[in-house]
């Protein structure tokens, strides 16, 4: 598995007790962590546990990315025989006890893994002198990119859009381990500590990743390149420097900084080349097909158990009152497509399978025949395709914004579009397309207050705005 190494030894503690009688005596955390950061080994370890967790199935491996955010998108049909808790999600009823344990376990694992991050990144600055220059620069700047991307879909989850109340206070923000309940900070001064993050990170990353080196960001470097560090390969399964200034976009369209974004994004979009789009030779072998489109990925996760995943979500083998699919007709996913069965990703995700009369999702199924491709196990995290949709939007020149999402279309075998007439419209129809199973439309319909959405259930399903924000757990919201 790519650079992901299984641990026994990263439990972050918070054992430490407040009583004074107990100051003198090194507290046994304290014993571990001077063992476990003795080596710059430790502190791999310990960086690959963060990435292990964030991409189990309680966060990006299955919760967030393929399920319960798409169900809130409407892209699954959801029918009366359904698991009743997925109907109850998919009608936005955060008041059952099954659904709102669901989501306060979302974000528990959220806040769990910044606590993790956090003592990661204390453990550097007391033990770092055990690293090289370039590697301990390294591991600040993936661990702030990471600490920022975990904040920013809290953010995105558990408070209103910006559009709708952008001083509203959400969320308790913590940069260290503490006992102490953080205050609820307002979603903009959340956004400033998100971009503050960023900004540091980038810097970093810039001087010190060697992506910016990478002709194409998914290869892998030879060991001469690599020398006594191997941890530097599969930069795109890493919070690298491009998903960084990614994230910088995502973040600052979130929060209408139009101009920002446009910026960030340029800065990946320049660097094009390392992230090629995908050809139709990729997808023409059924045996080592590459449905996720791994080569345009700026930052992906790697989920152990995704196999075992989609059989227990999107397999043809389940019953349809078990199946996650766009419905028992192609009529909403040719809807979605607009009747184009030649686009890359509805030919290569969408087939009818396994004695389906309707097309089944493929994108997560795996490939047997050819274990030996890296982009197995793979769940997206930021796609360039995603920069090219932000540059559309946030392009004032409409020139200029049809030709990047022209860029998009044409690439995934789709005619140009002639001009820049109903763009934003032709924008919203290009994210159900392209993020099909990885949670990012939700985001949208929220960012933009859609009242309505087009769903595989229902033509029209309202939404109101409280459906909007998830509800804080109890736990967070009684005297603190």
């Amino acid at each position: 598995m790519k650079n992901i190494i299984t641990i026994t030894i990263l439990t972050i503690s918070l054992g430490l007790t407040s009583c004074n009688k107990w100051l003198d005596v090194k507290p046994e955390d304290k014993f571990i962590e001077e063992e476990v950061f003795k080596t710059p080994q430790g502190f791999h370890d310990a960086l690959n546990g963060i990435y292990l967790s964030i991409s189990g199935d309680n966060l990006y491996g299955r919760m967030l990315n393929l399920e319960t955010l798409d169900l809130l998108a409407q892209t699954y049909y959801i029918s009366g025989s359904h698991d009743k808790k997925r109907q109850l999600l998919n009608s936005f009823n955060y008041g059952d006890k099954d659904v709102k344990a669901q989501l306060d376990g979302i974000w528990t694992n959220l806040y769990v893994n910044i606590t993790n991050i956090n003592r990661f990144l204390e453990n550097l600055d007391t033990y770092g002198h055990v690293l090289d220059t370039q590697t301990k620069g390294l591991m600040e700047g993936e661990a702030l990119t990471a600490r920022a991307y975990l904040y920013l879909d809290i953010l995105r989850m558990f408070a209103p859009a910006f559009s709708v109340n952008k001083e509203a206070q959400t969320i308790p923000y913590y940069t260290n381990t503490t006992y102490k309940a953080a205050p609820f900070f307002k979603s903009t001064e959340v956004m400033a500590n998100i971009l503050a993050d960023l900004k540091k990170s980038s810097e970093l990353l810039l001087k010190y990743d060697p992506v910016l080196n990478m002709g194409r960001v998914d290869q892998t470097f030879g060991e001469v390149q690599l020398g006594s560090k191997p941890f530097l390969q599969f930069r795109n399964y890493h919070f690298n420097y491009f998903a960084a200034k990614g994230l910088e976009a995502r973040a600052n369209l979130w929060a209408g900084n139009k101009q920002d974004a446009l910026k960030a994004v340029e800065a990946v979009i320049a660097a094009k080349s390392k992230f090629p789009w995908i050809q139709a030779s990729d997808l023409s072998a059924l045996s080592q097909i590459n449905r996720v489109f791994s080569m345009e990925l700026l930052l992906a996760f790697e989920s152990p158990r995704l196999y075992k995943n989609y059989d227990e979500l999107f397999s043809p083998a389940l019953e349809d009152r078990n199946i996650l699919s766009a419905g028992t007709t192609s009529r909403f996913i040719n809807v979605v497509y607009e009747n184009w069965e030649n686009d890359f990703r509805y030919a290569s995700n969408w087939r009818s399978n396994g004695g389906k009369s309707y097309p089944v999702f493929l994108k997560y199924a795996d490939i047997p025949s050819d274990n030996n491709r890296n982009f197995r196990y793979t769940v997206p995290g930021m796609r360039i395709s995603e920069m090219y949709l932000i540059a559309s939007e946030c392009e004032p020149d409409q020139a200029k914004a049809l030709v990047y999402l022209n860029e998009l279309r044409k690439n995934r075998n789709c005619d140009i579009l002639a001009n820049s007439t109903g763009l934003l419209d032709n924008i919203k129809k290009e994210y159900r397309k392209e993020f099909y199973g990885e949670g990012q439309l939700w985001y949208y319909y929220k960012r933009n207050d859609n009242r309505t959405i087009n769903g595989a259930t229902t033509t029209n399903k309202s939404v109101a705005v409280e459906n909007y924000t998830f509800p804080i757990p109890q736990s967070e919201t009684d005297p603190r």
